[in-house]
């Protein structure tokens, strides 16, 4: 059920502490880490190995290897969860070498197993919006299903002829879309049954990878000659927009308003716009460009150059380079950038009051073991409550009464909140928050409700009544 907000956008109190950066030194002094890393990373597939970048940064965090070479030159695709808790890189296999998914930590970045035989030639890679489940486009006309949970297969879905390379599923987690590379044509997919619905959608160009819109309305396609874009509603053709000879890889902005192709012939990034789909501008990166991806605040776009093992950065408000030559993996063939969580160890809801004009909720957490702490100053606090969600930005807290007690009184999407965040006695890992929100209305939620709390990396998620 929808929420219904009883007000307008309104100011966003924005008091920055200089205390905020005591509370961090301390926390981190006190709480052993497996691994310290941004709170934005990205993982770039190469040959041999996977490469992670601190993003801004832009420094190598680690280096992952990633199996025999004969097998990581088959490189094909990595994305990660959504919920920020692992990595799967999807790999081809050769002779001697089974197909396979590596999957890893992103907070060790360490390899957690590997899927094997995971099709006979796969070449596409997608997950579902709660991330249960991974599909595998395999050549060998056939989608392969895989549950996270056991990280085993469970099924498969034939497509018919065509060379399945290529699958994305839809927000909303309704459909999948694969591309058929020998019908140069999209497939879809109802993944509540797993089958195929209606017949591929003729796109005129062999596909190369393909992304859905936030709001879930227009799928769009990388192909040989072209980007086409194809309104989910219809599963229709809308636009084609040619660039470069072969759109290889292709990223949308969080607000969906820009689509960014790597052209791999061309040596540069095309940016289409989602409004009128149409190229909008072209920006030369060098040669061979590969793998792209946006930040997940939408500032800027890393594109990888196999030619040369880099990655350069362009800033989505002006399309122009501003860093280029950014060691990444050898022969980067693809990139996802995202950022990490670190699950609590702990979650509680001690006390959750719906009403029709807005929630008292009360509970505590304790940050999980492989935490790199709290920072308020730069951390966004989200709070969910079944379908409703509220973010408070980063840098909106103020301290009180001490390092360790924060509080946010202010206004977000027109909505009155009142956030009280303290530790609990002396602890640097354990809290208990308090927050009151005035102006919407939850009494239509599911009872008991799903309440969730993140707080930069660290998330959680728990059940309970009101």
């Amino acid at each position: 059920m929808n929420a219904r907000i009883s007000s307008t956008w309104g100011n966003r109190n924005r008091i920055v502490s200089g205390f905020l950066r005591l509370f961090i030194i301390g926390l981190l002094a006190a709480m052993p880490l497996t691994s310290l890393h941004a709170q934005t990373v990205g993982y770039v597939q190469g040959f041999g190995s996977i490469s992670v970048l601190n993003i801004p940064a832009n420094t190598t965090a680690a280096t992952i290897p990633a199996g025999p070479p004969q097998l990581l030159i088959l490189a094909v695709q990595i994305i990660a969860s959504p919920d920020g808790t692992r990595v799967y890189a999807l790999y081809e296999g050769s002779v001697g070498f089974p197909a396979s998914v590596l999957v890893i930590d992103p907070i060790t970045n360490t390899p957690i197993t590997t899927i094997i035989n995971v099709g006979v030639a796969p070449l596409g890679l997608a997950i579902t919006p709660d991330g249960k489940t991974l599909y595998i486009a395999d050549q060998l006309h056939a989608v392969i299903i895989v549950d996270t949970a056991t990280n085993t297969i469970t099924g498969s879905i034939p497509v018919g002829t065509g060379f399945p390379n290529s699958a994305v599923v839809t927000p909303d987690g309704k459909r999948l879309y694969v591309g058929l590379a020998g019908a140069s044509a999209v497939a879809v997919i109802d993944t509540t049954t797993n089958t195929v619905v209606g017949s591929p959608i003729s796109i005129g160009t062999t596909p190369f990878r393909l992304a859905v819109t936030p709001d879930g309305t227009q799928l769009y396609v990388a192909g040989s000659t072209k980007t086409v874009a194809i309104s989910t509603a219809t599963n229709t053709v809308t636009a084609s927009i040619p660039f470069d000879g072969i759109d290889f890889r292709l990223a949308i902005t969080p607000d969906g308003s820009q689509v960014y192709v790597s052209g791999l012939t061309g040596g540069s990034v095309g940016v289409i716009s989602t409004a009128t789909n149409t190229l909008i501008a072209t920006i030369p990166v060098g040669s061979l460009p590969t793998g792209i991806a946006v930040t997940p605040d939408g500032s800027d776009v890393y594109v990888t150059l196999r030619s040369n093992s880099t990655a350069s950065v362009i800033d989505t408000s002006t399309n122009t380079v501003i860093a280029s030559g950014i060691p990444v993996a050898g022969g980067p063939q693809d990139m996802t950038i995202f950022n990490p969580t670190a699950p609590f160890a702990a979650f509680t809801i001690d006390n959750l009051n719906i009403s029709p004009q807005g929630f008292h909720e009360q509970g505590d957490f304790t940050l999980g073991p492989n935490s790199t702490g709290i920072d308020l100053g730069h951390q966004p606090v989200t709070l969910t409550i079944g379908s409703f969600s509220l973010t408070i930005p980063a840098g909106s807290f103020r301290q009180v009464g001490g390092n360790m007690h924060f509080v946010f009184n202010g206004t977000v999407n027109g909505l009155q909140v009142n956030f009280n965040l303290k530790a609990n006695g002396k602890s640097s890992t354990d809290f208990t928050y308090v927050v009151n929100v005035n102006g919407v209305d939850l009494t239509g939620e599911p009872n008991p409700a799903t309440v969730g709390l993140k707080i930069g990396e660290n998330t959680g998620t728990t059940t309970a009544p009101f």
